[in-house]
């Protein structure tokens, strides 16, 4: 294998960077299309030919739409996911992405569904995650056909459409749809992602929860809320001035026509990401407590409640698991609400290491959950881990491309956040992402805000449009690679 760059792929590079220059405007106004589309997936509004509901339908034929006008072959899979295919070959190469978003939730400074510019930043909902990439697979098509790249295999850019969700899009194409031969799924972070830890989505209910029945916050399991409220009894009178710790500051009483509401701001972002962030939900609790709103039972509920969301990597709910391939556990609480009289509902994401078992967690959890008044529901979706060894021939490959651009010595890397390699067969995580640096990050925005599931999620275009060269080196390298395996057999 190739240890640094041919002379061909060295005279490709500033060919790519004249033609990326080129089209970089058009590239964003297309995308403030995309943006304006606010595809959360919806399949509770599902209709035939439109299994995540309206929206998405709408961002599909949106995006097929601009990709047949550019010229691409096109096809629909019944509206579970959308193919843009450059080339006339028998077998292809997959270029993963997806079109849904997460819902925008709360404390945006910027609209979330418009794409809004600030010197080298985009800002919107689905800029990073993962729109922004997204329109970048459809450029890098663009970009291999413009300089008549010569290649053996077709490319087939597969967009999804319930990947925040349950990944029903992609599960559903790996069952029924052209599955390509190999497939780089470009909603990660660079170098090669080998490890994604698994995905527990459950929930936890608490009767009797009194006052706490009436908590509020979050939209998506796997965001952390940055906003929670209740609303108090109307006889409750409160000073929000005297609050210290993580409450203050953070907490307001607003009067409201059903009376007062206590509002809390925490600062949120991706689940699988916990670092940076605050859930909302402890900010209130620590506000109730203080203020001597909650009777004694309540008063015990909330300090459990606190505790056991104490951490966001589990080891005050008894799951503080850790390996040396994928690192810590990680435990959201995302969506608080109130699921029946008095009864509080909390769905929750939990990412676990590679070596374990979803059902070791649950067990695990179960058991730390009997000692107190919060009950665990019996029906839970499991997305088991994904790894593969650095050792494979397509990870290395991958990891050799990227080193040999970058002159750098990095290793593949393992994460939290759960990607479509999941569920189609031989795909791998591959960037777009960026290492944050101070150039890099948005500095103008309040602390907390821009990272992916967050408001005013933001990304750094220069940072974007610079995975464009990795994978034009990548793919060709990748094309050569599985051509000669298939003609040496």
């Amino acid at each position: 294998m190739s240890t640094s760059l041919s002379p061909e792929e060295n005279a490709l590079l500033p060919a790519i960077e004249a033609w990326i220059s080129s089209h970089r405007e058009q590239l964003i106004a297309e995308l403030a299309e995309w943006i304006a589309v606010p595809s959360i997936s919806r399949a509770d509004l599902a209709v035939p030919g439109a299994p995540f509901g309206p929206a998405c339908a709408e961002i599909l034929e949106k995006v097929l739409s601009q990709a047949t006008a550019a010229g691409f072959h096109t096809e629909n899979h019944q509206g579970y996911a959308g193919s843009v295919v450059y080339g006339e070959y028998p077998q292809d190469i997959g270029v993963i992405s997806h079109l849904d978003v997460v819902p925008p939730g709360d404390n945006w400074t910027y609209p979330p569904f418009t794409l809004s510019r600030h010197h080298d930043f985009l800002i919107g909902r689905g800029v990073a995650d993962n729109k922004g990439p997204a329109i970048l697979d459809l450029y890098l098509l663009k970009l291999i056909r413009d300089l008549a790249i010569p290649l053996h295999h077709n490319l087939r850019i597969v967009y999804g459409l319930a990947e925040e969700t349950t990944m029903a899009d992609l599960a559903w194409f790996a069952q029924n749809g052209p599955v390509p031969d190999v497939s780089i799924v470009t909603d990660g972070k660079f170098p090669v992602n080998n490890a994604q830890k698994g995905q527990l989505t459950l929930s936890l209910h608490v009767p009797d929860a009194g006052l706490l029945a009436a908590i509020q916050a979050g939209t998506a399991s796997n965001s952390v809320p940055e906003f929670a409220q209740i609303l108090l009894p109307s006889a409750k009178v409160v000073n929000t001035d005297q609050l210290t710790g993580l409450a203050a500051g953070n907490v307001t009483g607003v009067e409201t026509e059903k009376g007062l509401v206590l509002q809390a701001r925490g600062n949120g972002g991706h689940a699988a990401f916990p670092d940076g962030t605050l859930n909302a939900v402890r900010v209130l609790l620590a506000a109730l407590l203080q203020l001597d709103l909650l009777s004694d039972t309540e008063t015990v509920l909330a300090n459990q409640l606190d505790r056991l969301f104490g951490s966001p990597y589990g080891e005050s709910a008894g799951i503080g698991l850790e390996d040396n391939h994928s690192g810590k556990l990680t435990l959201n609480a995302g969506i608080w609400t109130n699921a029946a009289p008095n009864v509080l509902s909390i769905t929750c994401d939990i990412r676990y290491p590679v070596s374990f078992r979803g059902e070791q967690i649950l067990e695990r959890f179960k058991q730390h959950l009997s000692a107190s008044d919060v009950q665990l529901n019996p029906q839970w979706r499991d997305v088991p881990p994904f790894f593969l060894p650095e050792e494979n021939e397509i990870i290395q490959l991958l990891q050799q491309s990227w080193n040999d651009i970058t002159r750098r010595e990095d290793r593949p890397y393992s994460m939290g956040g759960v990607t479509h390699s999941k569920v189609l067969p031989n795909a791998i995580t591959f960037g777009p992402g960026y290492i944050r640096t101070a150039e890099n990050t948005p500095d103008f925005l309040p602390q907390g805000h821009g990272l992916p599931h967050g408001a005013d999620e933001a990304t750094h275009l220069p940072s974007l449009l610079a995975a464009l060269p990795h994978y034009v080196i990548a793919l060709i390298r990748l094309d050569q690679h599985l051509y000669q395996k298939r003609t040496n057999r």
